[in-house]
């Protein structure tokens, strides 16, 4: 009798020390994902030209334009209809921009593709981008001529190598529709829609000089970049 006495002490004790806990993280944590958010839609088209060794994402900007703050990477949709959503989570004070951007493994960035500008208030932010084409010559431009051919396609008083200038203004007018005077078949550098007569692709794949200056995943990327924008018509986007 006496344990059945102390059994029941002991469990009005316990409901008592409960219900006096008012602090007691009964409530959910709220400080899981409260800051202000950023919900993106978005669709892609000439999906070639998805990156394979860098990578494509959402990401927020401050006032460090070429470091990112907050970064969601981007995954392969499996067709170009479809539309993806992303979030991101607690931007940081201060978020200046949110893009879709290209960036190496080490986020650093190669090319931003949209800007969207973020106000300095704590509403939550919706954007709706639409379809972006991949294959564009801008990013060609910046991803590809500016940070490896212009060393020797730059138009330096010794001359442009190959005839070809690739300074930014003057390579999409060098490179469509201009034969290129080292191809033995006669071949433009580009002929848009296109592939088995673009002499630039010969170059960057075969030539022995060029044949080194990506590794594999590199190489890859770059090609399906031009590919994608000379199928969809070689456009000066």
């Amino acid at each position: 009798m006496a344990y059945k006495y102390e059994y029941i002490c002991i469990a009005c004790l316990s409901l008592f020390l409960l219900l006096g806990c008012d602090e007691g993280k009964i409530y959910p944590d709220n400080t899981v994902d409260s800051g202000r958010t950023a919900s993106v839609t978005i669709s892609f088209s000439g999906l070639r030209a998805w990156p394979r060794k860098n990578m494509l994402a959402v990401a927020a900007f401050g006032s460090d334009s070429e470091k990112p703050t907050l970064v969601k990477r981007l995954s392969r949709p499996s067709t170009e209809d479809r539309v993806l959503e992303v979030t991101l989570n607690n931007l940081e004070p201060g978020t200046q921009t949110i893009e879709i951007v290209v960036l190496s493994n080490g986020q650093r960035l190669i090319y931003s593709y949209y800007s969207y500008p973020v106000d300095d208030s704590m509403d939550a932010i919706t954007i709706d981008v639409g379809s972006l084409e991949l294959g564009s010559f801008d990013r060609i431009q910046k991803q590809v001529f500016e940070e490896n051919c212009l060393s020797c396609h730059g138009g330096s008083t010794s001359g442009a190598a190959g005839e070809l200038n690739l300074q930014e203004n003057v390579a999409y007018k060098a490179l469509v529709n201009v034969k290129a005077p080292l191809s033995e078949e006669g071949k433009n550098y580009v002929t848009p829609g296109d592939l088995d007569n673009s002499f630039l692709l010969d170059v960057l794949d075969e030539h022995s000089y060029h044949a080194d200056m990506f590794n594999s995943s590199g190489k890859e990327e770059v090609l399906g970049l031009i590919e994608a924008w000379i199928l969809d018509g070689a456009k000066d986007n």
